[in-house]
């Protein structure tokens, strides 16, 4: 069973939600309308996956996500009506996993879950394997990232595709083929979010993340870790 908490003060969002996962088995779902509600539920308990809203009272959705990437590792799923592209940028800049626009059908919902849940999964079972490149070292077992010895915090997402870039490292990755191994579906075109995850992981792990010495970008084509 996966632990839902979902992060929104509109009532009936919460319980269309409700509504929608109500005769799944698989999901148990818990709510809280604020991030202070927010921080006090995850205090006192875990979670699988978070939904969470953008536009909340107090500390906005944006703002409580780079909070609780200090600690928290599991998927975060922003809901939202706002589907500007800087909002979705910014969303994903401070560690968000994806980005689903209100209003959105059951099926949207629940396969956007099941796909986090899934990545997730499989991070949690792969073989604890560590692979190193120079002075960067990726730890498959621990979920973390050393530079020098210094840890750096990835969200699930950023870790994924560090992961498969060191692993084909040497070999161009088309941003298909990167948003594929990571949601494990087809990209319908967007790919928009590979960019923006990628320009994250520059800055956590290049010296100079505008002159980048391992992810290189192959024009047209998507991207290249040396």
């Amino acid at each position: 069973m996966s632990k839902i908490l979902i992060v929104e003060d509109d009532p009936e969002i919460i319980e269309l939600i409700g509504f929608y996962l109500r005769h799944n088995p698989d999901y148990r779902l818990k709510s809280a309308s604020n991030a202070v509600q927010a921080l006090d539920r995850l205090e006192n308990d875990t979670f699988d996956l978070i939904l969470l809203d953008i536009m909340l009272p107090g500390i906005d959705g944006v703002d409580l996500c780079a909070q609780l990437r200090r600690n928290i590792f599991c998927p975060i799923i922003f809901i939202s009506s706002l589907d500007d592209e800087a909002t979705i940028v910014k969303a994903l800049n401070m560690g968000g996993d994806d980005y689903i626009v209100k209003p959105f059908t059951s099926s949207i919902l629940i396969a956007r879950m099941e796909a986090n849940l899934r990545r997730a999964s499989r991070m949690a079972v792969r073989e604890a394997a560590v692979i190193t490149i120079g002075d960067l070292s990726l730890d498959c077992g621990s979920h973390t990232v050393t530079k020098g010895g210094r840890e750096i915090y990835l969200t699930p997402t950023e870790f994924e595709i560090l992961y498969y870039m060191m692993l084909h490292r040497g070999e161009i990755l088309e941003m298909e083929a990167i948003y594929y191994f990571v949601w494990h579906k087809p990209s319908c075109g967007d790919v928009r979010t590979i960019s923006v995850h990628v320009s994250n992981l520059r800055k956590k792990i290049e010296d100079n993340p505008n002159n980048p010495i391992h992810i290189k970008t192959v024009r047209r084509l998507g991207y290249r870790f040396d």
